[in-house]
């Protein structure tokens, strides 16, 4: 999440519109996953965006007890998108095994159950 961030304003940085964007982070405070989620909406980074596919954020907990946990500070920043958003995929820092997934390929995201990605395209070719 921060190293996409960091690449705004450079030539390195990332088209999101019509994406599905992937991020995880770990080792930040809810608070500053706020501040990089609403950065990313006032740099425009989330208008187009597809759906969002969320990591576990390990290491992530809010610093008070009863203060806003990452998923609340992601639902209030992301739920008014209106796009499929998926929380607690094992991608990234994840302490589960973890899923590796392809990027830049066409792709399906349903929230139904547990939520699903689907990979519509090779991620390799010859």
């Amino acid at each position: 999440m921060t190293m996409v961030e960091a690449t705004f304003g450079t030539h390195w940085e990332l088209d999101t519109r019509g994406a599905i964007l992937v991020l995880e982070d770990r080792w930040m405070k809810p608070y500053q996953i706020d501040r990089v989620l609403m950065h990313f909406k006032q740099a425009g980074k989330l208008e187009g965006v597809k759906g969002i596919v969320l990591g576990d954020f390990p290491d992530c907990e809010a610093p008070v007890a009863g203060s806003p946990t990452v998923r609340d500070v992601c639902a209030r920043i992301l739920g008014p998108l209106g796009i499929p958003v998926v929380f607690g995929a094992p991608i990234g820092h994840t302490l589960r095994p973890m899923l590796t997934i392809p990027l830049g390929v066409n792709a399906r995201l349903d929230t139904r159950g547990g939520g699903t990605l689907e990979i519509l395209e090779a991620a390799v070719t010859r």
